[in-house]
């Protein structure tokens, strides 16, 4: 069963790691065209404080919808769906092997 956690997004946002070119050896110099490597610094510097942003002004959970489930399951409500707890189960462990 799969939670859409925007904590989870956020953390699994992959940054391009920067090509290094075939040449070790070779210097970066105003005609050549490259990025100078602080420039490079810079972008991953940027994309780091961007992803800090949207984890500060994430919630870890959605409270409102915690209290409603509490409401329910205390006023005996609450209703547990087992075909689709199955279900959810089933496509976990089928995604689970599959990446393996």
């Amino acid at each position: 069963m799969k939670i859409n956690d925007t904590l989870k997004t956020a953390l699994n946002t992959v940054v391009e790691k920067p090509t290094t070119e075939s040449n070790p050896t070779s210097t970066i110099g105003p005609s050549s065209g490259a990025v100078p490597p602080s420039a490079e610094i810079t972008t991953l510097s940027s994309q780091l404080q961007a992803l800090q942003a949207t984890i500060a002004n994430s919630p870890v959970f959605d409270a409102k919808k915690v209290d409603l489930i509490r409401s329910e399951i205390e006023s005996g409500q609450f209703s547990v769906d087992s075909e689709k707890v199955a279900d959810g189960m089933v496509q976990d462990a089928i995604a689970f092997l599959k990446s393996k």
